[in-house]
């Protein structure tokens, strides 16, 4: 097992097995067990096309589709991850911030990680072997950490990413990628774009005026997107691993490659209003507004 303490398609969870345990300086917590299979599979976009793709799939056969599903825990969770590995290159797994970068896995063998979360937040996970390449092909996923005992009425999230084709119908063919020439051309949320992330009730801010409502948001692409909320301002109170002394009170707010926020958002207004990436190429899908990455606050009075 690599210890590293410092540690499906879209419309399915991880199916993840629960003991309860014990762990120093904790105490009694809950294990989380998930076995994902990193293997070749498919990205479905707005303007109807499939692009090839590798996935963190959590099941061992049939097709695998984007996004990579999300990891749900509590805080004081310890997770065990069993990497499978169904492709014929060298992959690995890690938690930004939490570690796990140190063992790759080779073609047809598996190996589990450890990591404890004692905090409330999200994080990203990824493949850290040949990157950034990997990473751009689609390896990477959110975990998201709920207090049982915080306050919200709702919580959501946004798992932010960007694919290049050039990039998908490279690894395809088994052409060699040029890092240095990087133009995506498809931008998702959870990966939907468009108005179909109103379908997507983890995307959908979805609540009434006066709710307290969290978004976590991961960006598992490898440029920068400038989050532009339409009617609101939100307060960034976490950020990359850790609170912020002072909450930051914003109506855009960039989250770089790699990076995770938390959003609060308390509605004073009823209303249908647009989020979206603040670079208009962002939210093109092939070039084609707005079927990239854009979704939608929808409060009720």
């Amino acid at each position: 097992m690599k210890n590293s303490n410092s540690m499906g398609h879209f419309r399915h969870f991880l199916l993840v097995v629960c003991v309860f345990a014990t762990i120093p300086g904790i105490g009694n917590t809950r294990t989380i067990a998930v076995d994902l299979y990193v293997k070749s599979g498919v990205l479905e976009t707005a303007d109807d096309r499939t692009l090839p793709v590798l996935c963190f799939a959590s099941s061992e056969t049939g097709q695998a589709f984007l996004p990579n599903s999300e990891i749900g825990l509590e805080v004081g969770d310890e997770l065990l991850v069993t990497l499978h590995n169904q492709d014929d290159s060298y992959h690995g797994f890690e938690v930004l911030g939490l570690g796990g970068a140190g063992s790759s896995v080779a073609p047809g063998s598996s190996e589990t990680f450890q990591f404890l979360f004692p905090e409330a937040g999200c994080w990203l996970y990824r493949d850290p072997v040949n990157l950034p390449i990997n990473q751009g092909l689609g390896l990477t996923g959110p975990i998201v950490v709920i207090d049982q005992n915080a306050d919200h009425d709702a919580e959501f999230l946004w798992h932010l990413n960007e694919f290049s084709e050039g990039w998908l119908t490279h690894h395809e063919a088994g052409e060699a990628i040029d890092t240095a020439i990087y133009l995506p051309n498809y931008f998702t949320v959870n990966g939907r774009s468009g108005a179909d992330t109103m379908d997507d009730p983890r995307a959908l801010l979805a609540g009434q005026v006066g709710d307290n409502l969290l978004i976590h948001v991961v960006n598992g692409g490898l440029r920068l997107h400038s989050l532009h909320f339409h009617g609101y301002h939100v307060n960034l109170v976490w950020r990359d691993g850790a609170p912020l002394s002072e909450p930051w009170v914003k109506d855009t707010i960039a989250i770089p490659a790699g990076g995770t926020a938390l959003f609060q958002l308390t509605p004073h207004q009823s209303g249908l209003f647009p989020i979206h990436d603040h670079v208009v190429q962002s939210v093109t899908a092939n070039g084609v507004y707005p079927l990239g990455m854009i979704v939608f606050a929808d409060i009720q009075p």
